[in-house]
């Protein structure tokens, strides 16, 4: 008796990277450029003195004429951090898992599987060996969309064997 043709291969899991902790380094870098900006508007005099008696000129000063040269530029890194960050996506298939434009991880190399952080924070992390080498892929819940689709995967992946 033949058996009929195999099912085709499950589909893969695309898990986009999730908005919430963007938006919150984009808070930051809008918080960071806007106090830069009122600094540029607030510039001060050099003080007097620059001794305890004179602290808050002092103060004054430093703050608003050094301050755009250190938040405009941490500002600039947040916003690009976010920008990379919603750029990051997992992809997860019957051949392995990893991240687009990275070394993908094959389901062999998977050695265990680290479910301790999973109940409370939604976190996976997935202990790799390749070449000798240790290493490990955390699957965070908050940063990934798509989060539940991607454990039945990794579930239905590993063999059982694995240990936790």
């Amino acid at each position: 008796m033949e058996e009929g043709p195999e099912p085709p291969p499950a589909p893969p899991v695309v898990c986009p990277a999730a908005k919430d902790p963007a938006v919150r380094l984009f808070i930051v870098a809008v918080l960071l450029l806007g106090f830069g900006a009122w600094c540029l508007t607030d510039l001060r005099p050099r003080p007097r003195a620059w001794d305890l008696d004179h602290i808050n000129e002092v103060a004054n000063y430093l703050l608003n004429n050094w301050g755009p040269v250190l938040f405009f530029p941490a500002g600039v890194v947040f916003a690009v951090w976010g920008v990379v960050f919603l750029r990051r996506t997992l992809v997860a298939d019957t051949d392995g898992i990893g991240y687009k434009g990275r070394d993908r991880i094959a389901w062999s190399d998977v050695k265990g599987l680290d479910t301790s952080q999973f109940a409370k924070k939604s976190i996976l992390k997935l202990q790799v060996e390749r070449g000798g080498e240790r290493d490990e892929l955390v699957l965070d819940g908050w940063k990934l969309q798509n989060f539940k689709a991607l454990v039945r995967l990794v579930e239905s992946k590993l063999p059982q064997e694995v240990p936790e």
